[in-house]
């Protein structure tokens, strides 16, 4: 932070030519590299990887329920409102709050067709394909994501926006920018309604419905907002992706395979948001002396860098300066890996993880198991050198097959192993293999004793060797 105390100044003057090749200068050799390092702490990828993790895989994770069950209800009180409306003949109460500038550009499409029904009859029949876009992981679109074309619609959401943010959590940001403008023309069209409402049987029960619709909203939209926007999490995730997004945009070949994206994708979208960064504009006014005084330059277009994305990018790597200084921890990495690999086997300490669960057994006394345990996993996964995990003392395709057995028997020692146990096979004449694990579902962990330090009591409670029930040959 030290280079940006320096250039902050500028930042208060504007954007200049010189400024702006200072500022990328900055993001170029200091930013990018501390993001390099921040790149190997899992919990810097844990952030990341939150949005795509939790939001779009199939089924849907938790907190993606919950955004699904909040769109339900948003339409669920649309149609209430509907409903009530044309019980009691009061449709033109749910015209938009905005009606005459919508008129007006109505008029304006001649020869097109307009869907001119109020938003909240649009949104009784759920008009989008998704209110939480993966496209905006990198860059943000403006965008309701209408399953068919509304002009209309999409300029009433539009006019609602201010401008937002080029760097950060897009996902969310857009997200909420989307339920926020539904669930504000519901609220504007229940108090119209319901002021009009009746106080017979028939308007009361009317209003219940309406009421209780909205109550069921309002309690699903805080559950969604407590998963995403309150707390620390989410100011650090934004910080995070603020990072990543200028990682991507200045380096010149960034190294995010875990991210699982081709190096064209990320080449394209690391212009995009170059592009955020560095634009053509005004140069701001200089003042020169002359023969009378102090006279300002008239403005002139350039290519100048947006002072307030450099805030940006300064204000994430203040809050993420405890992460950087704390260094990469074993314990988060193992705990990073058991979280996203069906297998996962640590080299030292001995460690065995199966679909989340750590097998409490004791390696350190069953040589020969550890030694084909380590082998397969290394060789499902397909990633280290096997020449530096071979088997030993075994000469014989029987000598193999005798090992294949006990290593089965040991597994089979605790509730844990039991499924892996079962997907241990070999061929006979040939090499002993795990059925149906795929070397994505394969994580081997070899972690280099004098540099890292793994408190291995965190991960085996209690007595291992009482939980391991004896010991393989």
């Amino acid at each position: 932070m030290l280079r940006f105390q320096q250039l902050a100044p500028g930042l208060a003057l504007g954007a200049d030519e010189e400024r702006s090749e200072q500022w990328e200068k900055w993001l170029r050799d200091d930013v990018v590299p501390v993001v390099e390092d921040l790149l190997d702490n899992p919990i810097f990828r844990g952030r990341i990887r939150e949005i795509p993790e939790q939001l779009f895989t199939s089924p849907p994770q938790v907190r993606r329920a919950r955004i699904n069950a909040l769109a339900d209800a948003l339409v669920a009180e649309a149609q209430a409102l509907v409903a009530a409306a044309k019980e009691f003949d009061l449709l033109e109460t749910l015209a938009d709050q905005d009606r005459a500038q919508d008129q007006a550009w109505i008029a304006k499409q001649a020869g097109h067709s307009v869907d001119s029904r109020s938003v909240i009859e649009k949104l009784a029949e759920r008009p989008w394909f998704n209110v939480v876009n993966p496209d905006d992981f990198w860059t943000p679109t403006f965008d309701l994501h209408l399953t068919h074309s509304d002009p209309l619609l999409t300029q009433q959401y539009c006019r609602t926006q201010p401008p937002g943010k080029l760097l950060g959590d897009h996902v969310i940001e857009r997200m909420f920018a989307r339920l926020d403008f539904w669930k504000k023309q519901l609220e504007h069209g229940r108090q119209q309604l319901q002021s009009r409402l009746g106080g017979d049987k028939a308007g009361v029960a009317a209003h219940e419905r309406v009421f209780t619709c909205a109550i069921d909203v309002e309690q699903k939209y805080q559950a969604v907002r407590s998963d995403w926007r309150e707390g620390n999490d989410a100011r650090l995730r934004n910080a995070c992706l603020v990072l990543l997004q200028t990682y991507l945009a200045y380096h010149e070949v960034p190294q995010l395979a875990w991210l699982d994206l081709d190096l064209r994708t990320l080449t394209v979208h690391g212009q995009i948001v170059r592009s955020f960064f560095r634009r053509r504009g005004p140069v701001n006014l200089t003042e020169k002396k002359n023969g009378n005084g102090l006279h300002k330059d008239a403005p002139r277009p350039a290519s100048v860098v947006d002072g307030q994305l450099i805030r940006q990018v300064a204000a994430a790597l203040e809050d993420l300066a405890p992460l950087y200084h704390q260094g990469v921890h074993a314990d988060d990495l193992i705990a990073e890996a058991k979280d996203r690999f069906n297998l996962v086997v640590v080299v030292d300490p001995r460690m065995v993880f199966w679909q989340g669960e750590l097998l409490k057994l004791s390696w350190s006394d069953a040589e020969k198991a550890w030694n084909l345990m380590l082998h397969l996993a290394v060789k499902t996964e397909g990633k280290l050198p096997m020449h530096d995990f071979k088997l030993t003392k075994v000469s014989t395709d029987r000598a193999l097959s005798i090992r294949k057995a006990h290593l089965k028997k040991f597994l089979s020692g605790c509730t844990a192993g039991e499924g892996l146990a079962a997907r241990l096979e070999k061929v006979r004449g040939g090499p002993c293999y795990l059925d149906e694990v795929e070397p994505q579902d394969v994580k081997v962990l070899d972690l280099d004793a004098d540099e890292w330090t793994v408190d291995a009591s965190e991960f085996l409670p209690g007595n291992l060797q009482a939980a391991a029930g004896g010991s393989a040959p």
